[in-house]
Order: structure tokens, then sequence, then C-alpha cells
């Protein structure tokens, strides 16, 4: 289940998933199936535009929610298990960060696990601690941008090519379309695996920079209802 931070990050990243979705089809109508729009008219046109500015939003939405988020992780990662960056927070990530005091870590937040199950549990905990911090916030704000980048390039690797050869475009167009979203999903996903390996390593180095204290509960709460 998705936290309400990640909904409201997503939320976010819409704009920007749709405008790569509209630049995705302005790139295929007049550089890759040039031929479809020789003919059109101005009212066809216009209407294309109204549909592009009112369908797509849905289409996006459609297209990145399809999948789980554990799916998108493989897309992102390539590896069918441990996929996630926080499993190798302790043992890989925030060794070779410069920023981070592994010692003083250890200090601030106790044993490190080398488990990988474990070290994403102790590095999920730390991060609720600290989420609202703008270099945290801001790096998963862009690993869930361009992870879900890749899942939507990824999809439009066949759904381009079969929906130019249905409309009767010319060879070798939906050739053209698969390799071009097949670089844009190769860039998007190397992207997104970057964004998270510094959103993880952002966490650690807030947490070897200071001991964070989880607040307390108010009074109100500690009373039984």
């Amino acid at each position: 289940m998705k936290s309400n931070g990640e909904r409201s990050l997503k939320s976010l990243n819409m704009k920007w998933l749709v405008l790569l979705a509209v630049a995705d089809v302005l790139a295929v109508l007049f550089f890759v199936a040039p031929e479809l729009v020789k003919g059109a008219s101005l009212t066809q046109i216009g209407i294309g535009r109204v549909l592009t500015t009112t369908v797509m939003p849905v289409i996006v939405l459609l297209v990145i929610n399809v999948l789980p988020h554990n799916v998108k992780s493989v897309l992102v990662y390539w590896k069918p298990l441990g996929v996630l960056p926080g499993t190798e927070a302790f043992t890989k990530y925030g060794p070779v960060d410069p920023r981070i005091d592994m010692a003083a870590l250890k200090k601030n937040v106790g044993t490190l696990p080398t488990d990988p199950t474990e070290q994403n549990s102790k590095w999920y905990k730390l991060y609720k601690q600290v989420a609202n911090e703008p270099e945290v916030a801001e790096a998963h704000k862009q690993f869930l941008m361009y992870r879900d980048m890749a899942a939507m390039s990824l999809a439009l690797v066949v759904l381009v090519p079969a929906a130019l050869l249905v409309v009767g475009a010319l060879s070798p167009a939906p050739w053209l379309a698969a390799g071009l979203f097949v670089f844009q999903y190769l860039v998007t996903a190397l992207s997104a695996r970057w964004s998270g390996i510094r959103f993880v390593c952002n966490v650690l180095a807030i947490h070897s920079a200071r001991k964070i204290t989880a607040p307390k509960a108010s009074a109100a709460k500690q009373l039984p209802t």
C-alpha cells in the first residue's frame, strides 16, 4: 500500500509524465511517421490537440498504475530479488558515499544489519524519521518520476509500433518507434536507478551527521478511546 507521502509525490510528478507522453506523440508524428499528419486538415489537427491534452493524462495513469511497485523496481534495477537500493544501504552504498561517516551512523542509529531484508527494513525506519527533509523528499520525488517514466517507456516499446502498424504507417516507422522507446526506457531506467541510490544515501547522510530522535506521541494519542 502506498503512503500518503508517496501518492502526493506521484501527483506532483504527473505533469512531467504527461509532458513526456505528449513529446513522444509529437516525435512519432513529425519525425518517425510524418506521413500520418501530412494530409491532415486544420480541423483534424485541432481535434488531435484537444484529444491529446484531455485523454493523455488518463492514458498515462492507466499505463503507470497497471504495474505494482515491485515490478517497476525490477524494470529499473534488472534484478528479480533485492531490487530496492535499501537492501544494500549499509553494505554497498553507504560506505562509498563520502558524505556518510559509517562509524558516526552506527553510533547514532545502532547496529547496522548486513542481511538484505533487514537492511531495507532498517533503512525504511530511518527514512520515515527524515522523510520531510528537503534533500530526501526531492530525491524520493525524482526516483518515483524516473521509475514511472521507465515503466511507461517500456510499455510504449510495444504499444506504439503496434498502433503504427494498425493505422498503416510506412516501414520502417514501427521499428524506428520501437528503437526510440527502447532508448528512452534505458535512459529513464538508469536515471531512476541513480536517483534511488541518491535517495538511500541522503537518508543515511542525515543520520550520520546528527542523531535523530523519534517524536514522542502526544498525550492525547496516549489516552484510551
